[in-house]
């Protein structure tokens, strides 16, 4: 015969050889030797876990005439044809090409009839779950009702996949994902059978590949004999996989925990200038930087890395340089990285941006903090807990109108603010940081709203040094004017949630002692809405005082001239 691959070769003949699945090994032996056999029977698990070959030992297991513990004897007739796959009362079925509900028809008239030389009929159906919806009904009835020498062993990688009306009538099997330590240990037993050397780094090189599965594991295996029938060792697994070298991993690691740019880029180029797939590396870069994060955690690495013992000390000196919020930071930069790589047109590109990005400590936009610190400070604002200073001031009577303004410009806001200004503050008292009264000068309405225009920076510098979610709220407004020592200033009436906090009493009296200190005058403060001022201007005049008023403001006093005819 010629070449037989390694995994058909060394495939499990009795319960015993099953590695890594106990639970379920044990327990069909058990129904063996207790004759309890159930009807139905469902294995699922992930592929290369041995459901198939367990169904095939269970199938010799119930029809054997010489059991020992449980297990097929191998060597009696029923036994050695099935085996042979000349029985006729195991049928083995491939539901992914016979998932017709003809295909199941034909099988409810062929479970009728009586085994020719066995115990039990067997049918084994592997990838059951893609059997039709029409199939699954017409299985149904049999697994029902099924004849007493008739045993059904149904295999899955997809149980979900499955009716719950199929389910509820087999017994169920989770295969699980196989040890590392038990894929290295099978395979270290079949290269001394069959006289190849080996590396325990390469053979933990392919457990770690596997992903659990036996049979991809002895598939690497025999790939890597194939190519050197003396030895297998770490770098034919390298370039075999196509995975990176574990030392260049963790030069990489390095490179990035010493913040060198230069180095990593050039490191990049190396991998991908030897054919390395980036995927493959920022994979393993990750993994390296998880074991870092194994070790600093729990100080172990029992069971937890699938690494060399030289590979485990020098990721735990690695360790000992990083915090494990900074490699909890680099695991999710790298695996960002990773998946918009495999999206990107231009993935080298776009690695090393984001690398550099990592290591030049560019800042971004940390979106989620930025919210919730606004989420705080609109708290606080609608609670109305804002800190503000008492100061005792009365108000004058006087009238001033000032044109619409958006604020200073750049020359404005350049204006050296008054010697009255600088010497804004006032002696506190130390315990309880009430202020003085003071002296106010009496200015005029114009001055007032002329001193707020072009101080109107230094102002908000003020409140924020006080008062950053005041601040926050009061840029937003525009002053409109000056009326009887009433600063009015006028919102959006989009920002409603500005306007209401701005008017509560604590905000408004620590932005009128704002304002009064910096005009060194006693100067009350309004906040209307646009929308507010707009229907106080449309009201209708009551006096001819009023209209001459308004028409003044907006002509001038030089050309508007007031006579009143007997």
């Amino acid at each position: 015969m010629s070449h037989q691959a390694i995994y058909r070769k060394f495939r499990p003949k009795i319960f015993d050889d099953v590695l890594g699945q106990e639970h379920v090994t044990k327990t069909l032996k058990n129904q063996i030797l207790s004759d309890n056999i159930a009807h139905a029977y469902l294995f699922s698990g992930i592929r290369g876990t041995g459901k198939t070959s367990t169904a095939k030992i269970f199938a010799r297991a119930v029809n054997c005439t010489n059991s020992h513990d449980g297990n097929p004897c191998n060597e009696c007739e029923i036994c050695k044809s099935i085996l042979d796959e000349t029985n006729m009362d195991v049928i083995e079925m491939d539901a992914a090409s016979n998932n017709g509900v003809e295909d199941i028809r034909e099988l409810r008239d062929k479970v009728k009839f009586l085994p020719v030389k066995s115990k039990y009929k067997v049918y084994i159906i592997d990838e059951v779950h893609m059997l039709s919806k029409g199939a699954f009904n017409a299985l149904l009835k049999t697994l029902e009702e099924p004849p007493e020498h008739l045993l059904f062993i149904l295999a899955t990688t997809e149980p979900q996949k499955i009716p719950a009306t199929i389910l509820s009538r087999c017994q169920r099997f989770d295969l699980k994902r196989i040890k590392s330590s038990v894929i290295v240990e099978n395979m270290e037993k079949i290269c001394q059978e069959i006289n190849v050397k080996y590396d325990e780094k390469a053979l933990k090189l392919i457990a770690a590949n596997s992903e659990g599965a036996m049979r991809d594991a002895l598939s690497i295996l025999d790939r890597c004999v194939s190519f050197n029938n003396e030895e297998v060792d770490y770098e034919t697994v390298i370039n075999l996989l196509g995975t990176v070298n574990y030392q260049v991993v963790m030069e990489a690691a390095s490179s990035l925990m010493d913040k060198s740019i230069e180095k990593t880029m050039i490191l990049v180029d190396d991998i991908l200038n030897s054919g390395k797939e980036l995927s493959f590396f920022l994979d393993e870069l990750i993994i390296c930087f998880r074991n870092m994060l194994i070790i600093k955690t729990t100080n172990s690495t029992d069971n937890l890395m699938r690494v060399s013992e030289d590979e485990a000390e020098a990721l735990k000196n690695a360790s000992s340089k990083i915090s494990v919020d900074e490699i909890v930071n680099y695991i999710e930069d790298l695996s960002t990285a990773q998946l918009e790589c495999k999206r990107s047109l231009n993935p080298r590109v776009l690695l090393e941006t984001k690398l550099i990005k990592m290591l030049h400590g560019v800042n971004h936009t940390d979106i989620e903090t930025l919210t919730k610190r606004i989420e705080e400070l609109e708290n606080i604002i609608k609670s109305g807990n804002v800190p503000v200073a008492r100061q005792s001031a009365k108000a004058a009577p006087s009238r001033q109108t000032a044109v619409h303004n958006d604020f200073p410009a750049q020359e404005t806001r350049k204006t050296v603010v008054s010697e009255h200004a600088v010497k804004q503050e006032t002696s506190h008292d130390t315990s309880n940081s009430v202020q003085e009264p003071r002296n106010f000068e009496n200015k005029s309405d114009e001055a007032i709203f002329n001193a707020i225009i072009n101080g109107w920076q230094a102002i908000l510098k003020k409140v924020r040094s006080e008062n950053a979610g005041l601040q926050a709220i009061i840029r937003e407004s525009k002053l409109t004017e000056v009326v009887n020592k009433k600063a009015v200033f006028e919102f959006d009436p989009k920002f409603t949630f500005h306007i209401n906090a701005a008017n509560q009493p604590k905000n408004r009296q620590k932005f009128k002692d704002v304002i009064s200190s910096f005009v060194n005058d006693n100067c009350e403060v309004e906040f209307i809405s646009k929308r507010e001022k707009e229907e106080k201007s449309n009201k209708p005049k009551q006096t001819i005082e009023d209209i001459y008023e308004d028409l003044k403001n907006e002509f001038g006093e030089e050309i508007v001239e007031f006579k009143q005819e007997d």
